[in-house]
């Protein structure tokens, strides 16, 4: 911003605009005025009575008086505004007005001293309106000093009385130039004011940028986290719908095979009655023996099959108590391992801290067994299979979570829909009812069931049980009674593998030895191999190729002092009419305490 502005400035926005006049000097207001100090300074140098310098000289300076007009009607407007100019003019003006007095031969006391005192009044002085009336009144003194003069002498010199307009003159040219310094170094300190107040506003606008921004990271970062939690919340929403989809078609599932089985029951238990009264009044050269037989093993195969629909639905047969996972997981290892061929590489992992859970042994234990053999069957060339035991939660419910994955061929989402339906199966043998059980124990123990696979890359079955308070006895490992003092030998001959796993599991905690075999061909083999004696044989009525009675007859004649249990479906009066004596039939579906209690009952008889 110049010191000289243009006369189309704002005087309003002016510090100085309290005078109530324009305190700018504009390019003509520039001319007017150096035309009154040319004129009455060339008038002073053509007038003076005591000229000091020849006439060609004096007109030399009004020449270059006339130019300096000229001059001020083309100097650039930049140079007219800039701050410097003004007191420039007036510096070349006093020096111009200083010689003409004393080249003009005025150079009087009393008009320098005049002279000097106004540009003294012009110095201190702010206001122009103050400025024009102390030189109004030095000029009235200077006026009565030449007034005493024409007295005293009788004489007045036209120079001398020309000294009044100049000294007027000259007073409005030095206040004008010198209230324009001013009121231009006001704007400049108010500019950078003006300037200062700016940057601390930048300042606090950056600062409050700043926070703004800080707030908005902090606003998304809230949004960012209140969608997620909407997001787990929707999941888990989801998750929760499935999970009483599942349970509401589980137990409808449950209740219809309950009812099935138990309208299935009559009907086999017909089908025995009725052949083994055929098979009584026929000879076993009959033409009709061979086909009534057939009927007699089909029943018994339907026989087994209720019994397993009838295990669905019971929830009353269970025997819960508190159990250590890592103890029960120790226990089946071996026979875990011995479900699985050379080709799967198994790692077991269990958690050192507490694990208790309340839940039904033998229910347990057979979810460990059908979950191994499963991922066994998923990996027909190999793999790893890994069973996980270790403390969780959910929520504010601590719980066990019991994960076997393995590296299989995987399921798809519709496969994984009804892996828990009966009869469910993606292989086309073993179809039955396995994990559908395992689904029911783990409901039945108030725990949870949850499938992650992918085609291609493996399947992980997480299994979590509440986790029972530290504090509650545990059940002992081995029933303290006394059926636990077995060391006999039992050959157990069952063609079901999870059945016959689970039978061995109790069998040894029982301290018995057992030969394990899964036809009645591998366990002629074995006993023909066993150097020691046989003392019970456990074995299904009706088996393929050799049935349980061929099968225990031909054992007698090696073993004369062995003891058979037949394992069947049908009830007591249905074997009763087949001739076999309750007291060696064991009714499915069984638990494991029975069939230790049985073993032991044929051994102490």
């Amino acid at each position: 911003m110049s010191s000289l502005t243009l006369s189309s400035e704002n005087p309003a926005e002016s510090p100085a605009a309290d005078s109530g006049h324009d305190n700018t000097i504009s390019r003509p207001r520039y001319v007017v005025l150096q035309s009154l100090v040319g004129v009455m300074l060339a008038y002073q140098l053509l007038s003076g009575a005591e000229l000091t310098t020849n006439l060609s000289t004096s007109l030399v300076i009004i020449g270059g008086l006339l130019g300096m007009i000229l001059c001020l009607w083309y100097v650039p407007t930049s140079i007219l505004q800039a701050a410097w100019f003004s007191g420039t003019l007036v510096g070349i003006d006093t020096l111009l007005v200083t010689a003409t007095i004393y080249l003009s031969g005025n150079a009087r006391s009393d008009l320098y001293l005049s002279y000097f005192v106004l540009m003294l009044i012009a110095a201190s002085v702010r206001r122009l309106s103050h400025v024009i009336g102390l030189s109004l009144l030095l000029c009235t003194g200077y006026g009565i000093i030449l007034y005493q003069g024409v007295v005293q002498t009788g004489s007045m010199s036209p120079g001398h009385l020309l000294g009044v307009p100049v000294l007027l003159v000259m007073a409005i040219f030095y206040g004008l130039a010198l209230q324009t310094i001013g009121t231009e170094r006001q704007q400049k300190t108010l500019l950078l004011g003006n300037i200062e107040a700016l940057k601390e506003t930048e300042q606090a606008l950056q600062a409050s940028r700043d926070q703004l921004e800080v707030r908005i990271k902090g606003l998304k970062g809230d949004l960012a986290r209140a969608n997620e939690h909407v997001r787990q919340e929707k999941k888990e929403r989801q998750g929760l719908e499935q999970q009483l989809h599942e349970a509401q078609k589980m137990e409808a599932i449950s209740r219809i095979a309950g009812g099935i089985a138990h309208e299935l029951s009559h009907l086999v238990s017909v089908i025995g009655k009725q052949t083994g009264v055929a098979l009584s009044c026929l000879k076993s050269g009959d033409p009709l023996y061979g086909p009534v037989d057939d009927i007699f093993r089909s029943g018994e195969q339907a026989a087994a099959l209720t019994a397993q629909l009838a295990g669905l639905g019971l929830q009353d047969g269970q025997v819960r108590q508190v159990l250590s996972v890592k103890t029960v997981l120790e226990e089946l290892r071996g026979v875990i391992r011995g479900l699985l061929p050379t080709s799967i590489d198994l790692s077991i992992a269990i958690d050192e801290a507490s694990m208790d859970v309340e839940v039904d042994r033998e229910g347990l234990e057979q979810v460990l067994l059908h979950l191994a053999v499963n991922a066994r069957d998923a990996m027909p060339s190999g793999g790893r299979l890994r069973i996980e035991a270790k403390q969780g939660s959910h929520g504010n419910q601590a719980n066990v979570l019991i994960q076997v994955t393995d590296t299989g061929s995987g399921m798809s989402l519709e496969t994984q829909s009804h892996i828990f339906e009966p009869f469910f199966s993606t292989k086309e043998m073993n179809v039955g009812l396995g994990l559908t059980a395992v689904y029911g124990i783990v409901k039945q123990s108030a725990g949870q069931v949850e499938v992650v696979s992918r085609p291609g890359e493996g399947t992980s079955v997480r299994v979590t049980l509440p986790l029972v308070r530290q504090g509650r006895p545990l059940a002992p490992s081995i029933l303290v009674n006394g059926s636990a003092k077995g060391q006999e030998t039992v050959l157990l001959v069952e063609p079901n593998e999870i059945d016959r796993k689970l039978a061995l599991s109790t069998l040894l905690r029982h301290r018995y030895q057992v030969l394990e075999a899964g036809s009645p061909v591998e366990a002629l083999l074995l006993t023909q191999q066993y150097a020691g004696a046989v003392h019970v044989t456990v074995s299904d009525l009706m088996m393929p190729e050799i049935g349980g009675r061929d099968l225990a007859r031909r054992l007698l004649k090696q073993h004369p002092m062995m003891k058979p249990l037949f394992v069947s479906g049908y009830d007591d009066e249905t074997m009763a009419l087949h001739r076999l004596n309750p007291r060696y039939l064991l009714r499915r579906p069984y638990r494991q305490a029975g069939l230790v209690g049985k073993v032991r009952e044929l051994l102490d008889a």
